[in-house]
């Protein structure tokens, strides 16, 4: 199963089912790049077979040319080598310190600031305000104007959701939804001024025509929805602040 986004990036969905009903997405998108398909992500080995099949599906069984890591935790990097990327066909391009460190020996690594062409596309690679490793980087597709968020932008959604980009959302994606998957998974978001979070994302978004947010834990937000769902995140981040106030 894969959904269009823009013109030459898909989104191709998984979830986890948690135990109040809700959902959590761990997806990976692929990039229709000139010289070959690029996939940002692997995703987790709980999905590997939906997501080998999607790959196959969406590449017409021909697989991956490049395949680019946000981080090597396992819901991100799970798939790497069932997906082809220990192999000499497939490219694999790694944020970390030290791919080799992080199990990935054949990955060429990339750090934070740099711009790169990966199968004629053209790539950067972007310093996350947003994150729960290190390691991490979110990345700026330039040609569709795509900004890949791990772990950033998440939010849970409902079964029948699953496949949902904002545009699906009557009133855009539920503020409650992204309040509480950034309190649970960003933790440290109580300790930061929310100002500063602010500051940061506007410097990238002032830096980057983005077009699309396509984050691995949230659907995807395309077209007008990308300034609305901004100012709603940075009411989530007051609303944490304010809600784990420490005292002094």
């Amino acid at each position: 199963m894969s959904v269009e986004l823009t013109p030459t990036v898909e989104w191709l969905p998984q979830c986890y089912s948690h135990d109040d009903g809700f959902h959590e997405h761990v997806s990976v998108y692929l990039v229709r790049a000139a010289d070959g398909d690029v996939l940002v992500d692997s995703g987790s080995v709980y999905h590997r077979e939906e997501i080998r099949a999607s790959v196959d599906a969406a590449t017409g069984d021909g697989g991956l040319d490049a395949l680019v890591l946000s981080h090597s935790d396992y819901p991100h990097a799970g798939n790497v080598t069932p997906l082809g990327g220990a192999s000499d066909d497939v490219e694999l391009v790694a944020s970390s310190g030290s791919p080799a460190q992080q199990g990935l020996p054949e990955a060429r690594k990339i750090s934070i600031g740099d711009e790169e062409q990966i199968q004629g596309r053209r790539f950067s690679f972007v310093d996350p305000p947003l994150a729960d490793r290190s390691h991490t980087t979110w990345i700026y597709d330039h040609a569709d104007g795509v900004l890949f968020t791990a772990d950033g932008f998440g939010a849970y959604h409902p079964p029948d959701r699953c496949e949902a980009t904002s545009a699906d959302f009557e009133a855009g994606i539920p503020a409650e939804a992204v309040f509480e998957y950034h309190r649970d998974n960003l933790v440290w978001l109580r300790y930061v001024d929310p100002g500063k979070i602010r500051r940061a994302l506007d410097d990238i978004f002032g830096t980057y025509d983005v077009q699309a947010i396509a984050p691995v834990h949230g659907p995807p937000i395309v077209g007008a929805d990308v300034e609305s769902y901004l100012e709603g995140f940075y009411d989530t981040a007051e609303r944490i602040a304010d809600e784990y106030e420490i005292d002094a």
